[in-house]
């Protein structure tokens, strides 16, 4: 494996966030790796890069990243780390401004995140406990960008420095921390005014063009960063990093985009006492139709609960309903997809009878889950994933304009915050929701820059090569239809037939499989490598594969004599992402050659 990433033994809160978020980033990157628990670095010989996130205890891990180095390996720390390897008379190419900050304060007791909630203001909305400062550090020679912490003092935000025959890249920004904690804000409980001044506070931390952050989506921003740093690290030494691109490819032509669009069932009947299907509510046909004009593909959410309904909620129809069944008759004769509305948030077993309901009533087989009136609680996206869903496309309704509200471009897995674990669940994390663009959530309109803003949203997705989800309500196709289809047309436009259009289903399915593939390079000559890539086991059809090449120069791609096509993806700074669509077969190894042009 070409890169392996350290998991800690998470004690607190920091250390969690710590390696989710370098989960996360080199996964939405495509960086191949693997993870290893704490060892003293035995299992990491076939590696060449070794990513060790920040620990409470990181004299721990100071053995793992002294022996990596001594094997010449890219040593990645977090500057905790880097300061325990400091304190252990290694160089690290910067020295710590003083006063140097400690590890956050946290309590010495592992609390349930629910317990956050109970400690002092000056706690959770003063100190950052949960994400902590960055250790200011002034470079010896040179770094790579700035942090600055929360009282106005900047430092370098990476450094990087040959160590023992190995070369250290120090973070001393909490990179790994702060996207760990914006992912992870879907598994937090629902306690709006705390969590979005929790999180205006982690603008303080990068440069100031990326604030407000939620109009950036810097996690994905930093998973391009991270690799590009790596890439060009590995290239300076000879070596080159082959990455899986984010999206599959159709007649050897990598897509650049993906879009897709969901709309939630709410309102039905324009009076819930005539349950007709002939009234300006009921508007399956339409977007079936338009959306098939346009090529695009969607998900409708329904509402089937099974619980009592707390006393302000009225819903507006039931599954059961006449109209209902032809609507879901409809959706799966136009290819649609059917999903579930979900008002169980917090109980595994409603959640399931819900799915239940939908699928016997309506006889269709339900893939992913929205939450309706946003109401998460730490263990719920838990639940959605034991549950069976695919995917998972809830969005938070405290916004009054159009944000990436987890800072991503990409799809992502969600974390688990009470038991620190990577969930197999798809988060659906780039949603333009036609409320918030249109000014109704904010009680006002916005039908004059609408567009606008939602061509804007979609522009900087396609910029990281992201895949966005369009939100509209059913029943508003009069007010908001022609919004949308100008924002897809301009999509197409924009990407110049390299826009895929998937359902929602098969983005997760796309994400779950390719993050499974394993890619394995060894140089054969001075400009050439050997590159075998192996399909995931549960692969049972055939994938359209994209390798990524970053290099610095124009590759060629050779299987057994034949010249395999090579596409320009983009740019990482100076190197450019070559790929290299290829399809994969199941239970088949896929190798061929790699060769720089001089």
């Amino acid at each position: 494996m070409l890169v392996s990433l350290i998991r800690p033994e998470i004690l607190s809160p920091l250390e969690g966030w710590s390696y989710y978020g370098a989960h996360q980033l080199l996964e939405i990157a495509g960086v191949p790796f693997e993870v290893f628990e704490v060892t003293d670095g035995s299992n990491l010989s076939e590696s060449q890069i070794v990513v060790i996130p920040n620990a409470s205890h990181p004299n721990r891990l100071v053995g793992v990243a002294k022996r990596a180095l001594r094997e010449g390996k890219v040593v990645v720390v977090g500057c905790d780390i880097a300061l325990a390897l400091l304190q252990n008379n290694i160089s690290i190419g910067a020295m710590p401004v003083m006063p140097t900050p400690l590890v956050p304060d946290e309590p010495s007791d592992l609390l349930p995140l629910k317990a956050y909630a109970l400690l002092p203001v000056a706690f959770t909305e003063t100190t950052l406990p949960l994400l902590g400062e960055p250790l200011i550090l002034s470079p010896s020679s040179r770094s790579l960008g700035f942090a600055r912490s929360l009282d106005g003092r900047r430092g370098g935000l990476v450094f990087i420095e040959n160590v023992e025959g190995g070369t250290l890249v120090v973070l001393g920004g909490r990179i790994f921390e702060t996207c760990g904690l914006i992912l992870s804000r879907f598994s937090w409980f629902a306690h709006p005014h705390r969590r979005d001044s929790l999180l205006h506070k982690v603008d303080l931390l990068w440069d100031e063009q990326l604030k407000p952050w939620h109009r950036f989506p810097v996690v994905s921003f930093y998973a391009q960063f991270l690799l590009w740093l790596l890439s060009a690290i590995l290239w300076e030494r000879g070596q080159i990093l082959p990455i899986r691109w984010c999206l599959p490819q159709e007649n050897e032509m990598p897509f650049k985009m993906a879009l897709t669009a969901l709309h939630d069932v709410e309102i039905i009947y324009d009076d819930p006492v005539w349950k007709r299907s002939d009234n300006p509510n009921y508007r399956f046909a339409e977007w079936l139709d338009l959306e098939q004009r346009l090529g695009i593909r969607s998900a409708f959410f329904f509402l089937s609960p099974v619980t009592a309904l707390p006393p302000h909620w009225h819903l507006n129809y039931d599954i059961s309903d006449e109209p209902v069944l032809a609507a879901l008759d409809l959706i799966e004769e136009r290819y649609g997809e059917i999903g579930l509305l979900s008002i169980a948030h917090a109980s595994e077993n409603a959640l399931a009878m819900e799915r239940e309901r939908l699928e016997e009533i309506g006889d269709v087989f339900v893939w992913g889950v929205r939450s309706y009136k946003f109401g998460n609680t730490p263990a719920s996206i838990r639940h959605k994933s034991a549950v069976g869903f695919a995917y998972d496309s809830s969005w938070f309704a405290g916004q009054n304009e159009p944000s990436f509200l987890t800072g991503c471009a990409h799809p992502f897995r969600p974390l688990d915050t009470e038991r620190w674990q990577v969930l197999p669940i798809v988060e659906l994390s780039a949603v333009l929701d036609d409320r918030v663009l249109l000014g109704e959530l904010a009680g006002s309109q916005r039908d004059g820059d609408a567009t606008h803003l939602g061509i804007q949203f979609c522009e900087t997705v396609f910029a990281l090569n992201g895949m966005a989800c369009l939100s509209w309500q059913q029943h508003n196709f009069n007010q908001s239809s022609k919004v949308f289809e100008q924002i897809v047309r301009h999509c197409i436009g924009m990407t110049q037939n390299s826009l895929w259009f998937p359902s929602p289903k098969e983005i997760a399915q796309w994400w779950s499989i390719r993050n499974e593939v394993k890619v394995h390079a060894k140089p054969v000559g001075k400009r050439w490598w050997k590159v075998e890539i192996k399909p995931p086991e549960e692969l049972d059809e055939a994938l359209a594969f994209v390798l990524g090449i970053p290099a610095m120069k124009e590759i060629r791609a050779v299987e057994e004599g034949k010249v395999l096509t090579v596409n320009l993806l983009g740019s990482l700074g100076r190197m450019k992402v070559w790929g290299v669509p290829l399809t994969l077969e199941p239970n088949e190894t896929f190798a061929f050659s790699i060769g720089v042009l001089p």
